[in-house]
C-alpha cells in the first residue's frame, strides 16, 4: 500500500497539488489538482464504476477521463481521482465485519502476473485479509499455495454495488461460451449501452462471468434466473462443489436462485470453486417428516449439526441406500440440522436349533412382507399445471408425428428383388404413410415415406446396419397402434434420411412441416443440424433417440437426448460406488495411461468423492490403491487384497483385449477374496471375456437401458412383435416403442409445452426409465434415468434399483 501511495504522490506533484504539502492522504479527502477539486478514493471489494459514479454524482465517461485504466476494470486498493461534485457522498464506508472465516480453499499461484491485488480481487477478499491468513508465506511466488478464507453468512456493512432507489430491476446472467454483447442485447431486449452501464467489462465476455442486465420494461424475459422467494425456511444443508459442476446447474438441481445461493455463500460472487462447501436453503415442505405406516419398523433420529449420511450409516449399521429409500427427500439433497429422519430397525437373525426356543400353543403369526413392514407415506403435491389431462379432450385432436430414419430404401430394394405385401392393419388409421401404389418400393419419388411389410419377409437381406432402424420403426408402429386403441388420433410421416443432410431438406422446408407436433430423429448428429434449427425456431419437440453425444443439446431448448452421455454415466457410477462401497478396499487396476479419457474421469470423480466425504484411508473408510498392472503384472495383486473388506476393482480402459487379460487374472483370486468388479454397460458385449468371470466377480455397472423379460408388459410386447413382424425384437425395437409411447403420452397429457412437468411424469416402459432434466441453461434435455445392474454368483443378472427417477409416479400407464 505504501508503494502505491508514494507513486501516486509523485505523479500528482507533476500536475500541481496545491494544499497537500506532504501530509498523509486521508480516504475521500478533497484535493486540488491543476485548479480542479478531486476526491481521492481507495477502491474496495465489490465496488464498480457504476456504483462509484452514482455515489459521487458524475457520469461514467467523466470518471474514466481522469482514470483511464479504470475502463479495464477496478483493482482493490487502487486510488482513483474523482472530480468533485456538489452533493457528492464523502462518507467513508464502515469496515466490513466478517468475523472468523467458515473455512478456507486452496489457491495455487500459476504465474508472476498474479499479484496480491490480483488474487484478492479474483477471490472477492481484501488484500489485508489475504496477507492476514497467509502470514507464514514470505513471498507470493509461482507454485505457492495460499489459503483463501470464505464466509458462508452474509457480510455486515457490505458496500452497495448498486443504489437501492435509482437502480432498475436487473437480472443476473451467467455467461456461456459463444455469447456476445450483441446476442445478449437481443436476448434480453435491451441495448448494448444499457448492459455496459451496469457491466463496464462486458465488451470482453468470459464464460462463467456474471452480468447484471436491466430487465425489459414491457415483458418478462424468459430463461432469467428465478427471483428470490420467501417460501424458504431458515434451514439449509451443505453441498461440496465437485469438479465439473456449475452455478447454474446447482441452482436448477436444488430449485434455488443464484441470488439466494450468493446471499448464503459470498464465495460464489467470485467463482464456483471445486471443493468449497456451500449452504443450500431448504423450503419448509422439504423438511416435512416422513410418516411410517408401521411405527415399529423405524426409529426416529433428530439430525444434529455436522452429521452425515456416511456417519449415520456407520452409527446405525444401515446402508446409505436404505436411509435414502425410507427418507425419499434425501435422494434430492443432504441432511438438514433439526429435521427428523427414519432409521429402519435391523432385522433380527433367525434362530438356529442351538438357540433357546420357547414352545407355545399359541397360533403362529405369519411374518409380514418386508415391503409392507417398512412402508412409508410421503405426500408430494403435483403442481396444478402438471395434472395430467384425463378429460378426453386429446381424443378430438390429431397429432402429427415425423420420423426420420436412415432406411436406405433404394439400396435395400436392390438387395431384395421380391414383391412386397403391405399389411395396412399395422399402421395408425388415417396415417398417410401407406401409398396407394403397392409397387411403392420401386418409386423413388416416394422415398420420403417408408412402409412396413407383412412379417418383414420382403427384406431378407439388409444394406449395412439398416436392420436396426427397421426394428426401431417396427417398435414405433406397435406404440402407435396401442395409443390409437386408447383413443389417440396420430398421423405419422416417415422420411428416409439415408446418412445425408441433403436428404432431409426437401421435407423440412415444406410449409406442412411446421404443423408437426413431435419429431423423432434424425439418428445421426451430423444430419440433425437443420432439423434442430427449425425445431428450436418453431418450438417443436425433437427427440434424438440413439446418439449420446451431440452439441445440439447445448443450443436447442426443444431437443431431447434419450441416450445419457458417457460423462453422466461416469458421474452416476461414481455416485453409486460412493453410496455402496464407502468402507471398502478400492483398487484401480491400471493397464494403460488413462489420463484425459472417460474411464480416467471416473477415477478422478471417485477420488474426489472419497476425499470430500473424509473417507480416504480411514479405518472405517476407503483404502484407495492404484496398482500398475502393466508394469507389475498379476503377482502383486494378493499383496493389496483385503480379507476384512470388500475388494472393489475398477479397470480404467475400454480396450477389450486389456480388459480380458486383467479380468481373467482378478478372477483367479475370486475364490480367496470377496471381489466386486465395477464396469460399464458395454462389458456384456465383450465376446472375449467369459461370462463366468462377471458372475464370480459380481460385476456391477450403470446401464441406460434394461429389459426385464419376465415382466408381463415385456412378454406381451415380444409376442406382438413376433406376431406382426415374424422376428424377435432387439434393443432398437424396444427403443422405438419406448420413445414413441413416452413422448406422445407426455404431449397428450400436458401439451407441446410439457417440459415443466417432466419431473412429475412417469410411465412404465419396456426398456427405458426416462427422466429428462435440462442439460444447460439455454439448451435441451437429457435422460437421466439409469439402472444399477449386478451379476450374482448364483448366475443371476438383476436390476438392483433405478437412479434418477421423477419425484412422483403418475397413474394411467
Amino acid at each position: 500500500m505504501k508503494f502505491i501511495l508514494s507513486v501516486l504522490f509523485v505523479s500528482l506533484l507533476f500536475v500541481g497539488i496545491e494544499p497537500l504539502s506532504g501530509q498523509n492522504l486521508h480516504e475521500n479527502e478533497i484535493v486540488v489538482i491543476s485548479g480542479e477539486k478531486f476526491i481521492l478514493h481507495e477502491v474496495k471489494t465489490g465496488e464498480t464504476i457504476y456504483s462509484l459514479s452514482k455515489k459521487y454524482k458524475l457520469e461514467r465517461a467523466e470518471l474514466e477521463k481522469y482514470n483511464p485504466k479504470a475502463a479495464d476494470g477496478l483493482s482493490i486498493g487502487e486510488i482513483l481521482k474523482i472530480p468533485f461534485k456538489e452533493g457528492a457522498d464523502l462518507s467513508v464506508d464502515e469496515p466490513q465485519v466478517k468475523g472468523e472465516p467458515d473455512g478456507f480453499k486452496p489457491y495455487k499461484i500459476q504465474s508472476k502476473k498474479e499479484t496480491a491485488y490480483f488474487i484478492a480481487r479474483e477471490n472477492g477478499i481484501t488484500v489485508e485479509e489475504l496477507y492476514a491468513y497467509n502470514s507464514d508465506k514470505k513471498k507470493f511466488k509461482r507454485g505457492t499455495i495460499l489459503k483463501i478464507p470464505y464466509w458462508n453468512k452474509p457480510v455486515e456493512a457490505v458496500a452497495e454495488t448498486t443504489p437501492k432507489d435509482e437502480t432498475p430491476e436487473v437480472i443476473a446472467h451467467q455467461v456461456v461460451s459463444g455469447e456476445t454483447l450483441y446476442s445478449l442485447s437481443k436476448k434480453y431486449k435491451v441495448s448494448e449501452s444499457e448492459i455496459l452501464s451496469l457491466n463496464p467489462n462486458a465488451n470482453n465476455l468470459k464464460a462463467g462471468s456474471v452480468l447484471y442486465i436491466p430487465k425489459a420494461k414491457e415483458e418478462n424475459v424468459s430463461d432469467a434466473i428465478t427471483p428470490a422467494t420467501n417460501d424458504f425456511s431458515d434451514k439449509y444443508f451443505e453441498h461440496i462443489i465437485e469438479s465439473g459442476e456449475t452455478l447454474w446447474g446447482t441452482t436448477r438441481r436444488y430449485g434455488v436462485s443464484e441470488e439466494q445461493l450468493k446471499a448464503l455463500n459470498p464465495i460464489l460472487n467470485t467463482g464456483f470453486p471445486a471443493g468449497a462447501v456451500i449452504r443450500i436453503p431448504v423450503r419448509e415442505e422439504e423438511i416435512a417428516v416422513v410418516k411410517p405406516v408401521n411405527e415399529e419398523a423405524f426409529d426416529k433420529h433428530y439430525v444434529e449439526k455436522g452429521e452425515t449420511l456416511y456417519g449415520l450409516s456407520h452409527k446405525f449399521s444401515v446402508t446409505i441406500l436404505d436411509l435414502k429409500k425410507y427418507n425419499p427427500v434425501l435422494e434430492q439433497r443432504g441432511l438438514v440440522e433439526g429435521e427428523t429422519i427414519l432409521i429402519p430397525h435391523k432385522e433380527e437373525e433367525p434362530q438356529t436349533e442351538s438357540d433357546n426356543v420357547v414352545i407355545s400353543d399359541q397360533p403362529v403369526v405369519e411374518a409380514k412382507p418386508a415391503d409392507d413392514f417398512y412402508k412409508v407415506d410421503m405426500v408430494l403435491e403435483i403442481p396444478e399445471g402438471c395434472q395430467p389431462d384425463h378429460s378426453g379432450l386429446f381424443d378430438q385432436q390429431t397429432y402429427n408425428v415425423v420420423l426420420f430414419l436412415p432406411l436406405f430404401l433404394e439400396a435395400n430394394d436392390t438387395l431384395n428383388q421380391e414383391a412386397a405385401v403391405v399389411d395396412s392393419t399395422l399402421l395408425a388409421e388415417g396415417s398417410d404413410v401407406i401409398p396407394e401404389n403397392p409397387d411403392f418400393l420401386n418409386d423413388t419419388s416416394l422415398q420420403d415415406t417408408t412402409i412396413e411389410v407383412e412379417k418383414i419377409e420382403v427384406f431378407k437381406k439388409f444394406y449395412g446396419n439398416t436392420e436396426n432402424f427397421v426394428q426401431f420403426y417396427e417398435g414405433v408402429l406397435l406404440a402407435l397402434d396401442r395409443l390409437q386403441r386408447e383413443g389417440m388420433d396420430i398421423k405419422l410421416k416417415v422420411f428416409d434420411t439415408q446418412h445425408n443432410a441433403d436428404s432431409v431438406r426437401q421435407y423440412i422446408y415444406n410449409p406442412d412441416f411446421l404443423s408437426t407436433d413431435l419429431i423423432i430423429g434424425p439418428i445421426y448428429p451430423d444430419v440433425q443440424a437443420e432439423v434442430s434449427q427449425l425445431s428450436a425456431k418453431n418450438g417443436i419437440p425433437m427427440v434424438s433417440p440413439l446418439a449420446s453425444q451431440s452439441a445440439l443439446i447445448q443450443s436447442n431448448p426443444y431437443y431431447f437426448q434419450v441416450n445419457p452421455s458417457r460423462e453422466y454415466l461416469a458421474a452416476e457410477t461414481a455416485e453409486m460406488v460412493a453410496e455402496e462401497y464407502y468402507n471398502s478396499n478400492f483398487i484401480i487396476l491400471k493397464t494403460e495411461d488413462y489420463s484425459r479419457t472417460p474411464e480416467g474421469r471416473l477415477v478422478e470423480l471417485l477420488q474426489e468423492k472419497f476425499v470430500n466425504a473424509g473417507l480416504m484411508s480411514q479405518r472405517e473408510g476407503v483404502n484407495f490403491t492404484i496398482y500398475d498392472f502393466k508394469a507389475e503384472g498379476p503377482f502383486g495383486l494378493r499383496r493389496i487384497m483385503s480379507k476384512a473388506k470388500e475388494n472393489v476393482v475398477y479397470i480404467p480402459s475400454s480396450d477389450e483385449g486389456s480388459l480380458s487379460i486383467a479380468i481373467s487374472n482378478v478372477n483367479n483370486l475370486a475364490s480367496d477374496y470377496s471381489i466386486t468388479l465395477i464396469g460399464t454397460h458395454r462389458f456384456p458385449n465383450y465376446q472375449s471375456i467369459q461370462i463366468d468371470h462377471f458372475h464370480n466377480l459380481k460385476l456391477k455397472y450403470i446401464a441406460p437401458y434394461w429389459v426385464d423379460y419376465s415382466a408381463p408388459p415385456t412378454i406381451n410386447f415380444v409376442e406382438d412383435f413376433r406376431t406382426n413382424f415374424g422376428t424377435e425384437p432387439d434393443n432398437f425395437g424396444f427403443q422405438g416403442y419406448d420413445v414413441s409411447l413416452y413422448f406422445l403420452k407426455a404431449i397428450s397429457g400436458f401439451g407441446k409445452n410439457f417440459t415443466d412437468c417432466l419431473s412429475y411424469f412417469h410411465i412404465d416402459l419396456i426398456q427405458g426409465n426416462y427422466h429428462f432434466e435440462k442439460f444447460s441453461q439455454f439448451g435441451g434435455y437429457m435422460n437421466q434415468g439409469v439402472s444399477v445392474i449386478s451379476y450374482t454368483r448364483d448366475y443371476e443378472v438383476k436390476r438392483e434399483r433405478v437412479k434418477g427417477q421423477p419425484k412422483l409416479i403418475l397413474a394411467g400407464n
